[in-house]
């Protein structure tokens, strides 16, 4: 059970659980639909929608390859194995090196009338615009 539509059938046991609300609400536990999000992370991006996805200097490895997402030491290793195996010598890469750091990453357009909250008439946003 690696992927989300393996646990999407007790989703609904746990956002009603009583007891994981109450943690949730009241002693700093995850939102307890929070696994899911971490689950459809390593099903839908690591599997569905990239080649791979890299984690480097983390500190639990067998938690990333539960999720399906590659782990090395460095930035280097991560490119070298990369282009070795999946993108040759001229890849794209979308490098996030503040994710789980700061309080949130952004992904923004580069014109800020582009990103969905100019479009729907949301409030300010880190993305500009």
């Amino acid at each position: 059970m690696n992927i989300l539509p393996d646990m999407n059938h007790y989703g609904e046991y746990f956002v009603t659980n009583e007891q994981y609300i109450r943690k949730y609400r009241y002693a700093n536990a995850f939102h307890p639909f929070h696994g899911f999000s971490m689950m459809s992370c390593g099903h839908h991006l690591a599997e569905e929608h990239t080649s791979a996805i890299y984690i480097v200097g983390t500190h639990e490895p067998g938690v990333v390859r539960g999720m399906g997402l590659k782990i090395r030491s460095t930035f280097e290793e991560a490119l070298a194995d990369a282009k070795k195996k999946l993108v040759g010598e001229s890849p794209n890469i979308l490098a996030l090196p503040q994710t789980f750091t700061t309080a949130a990453v952004h992904l923004c357009m580069k014109n800020p009338l582009e990103n969905s909250h100019a479009r729907d008439s949301a409030p300010a946003h880190p993305c500009g615009g």
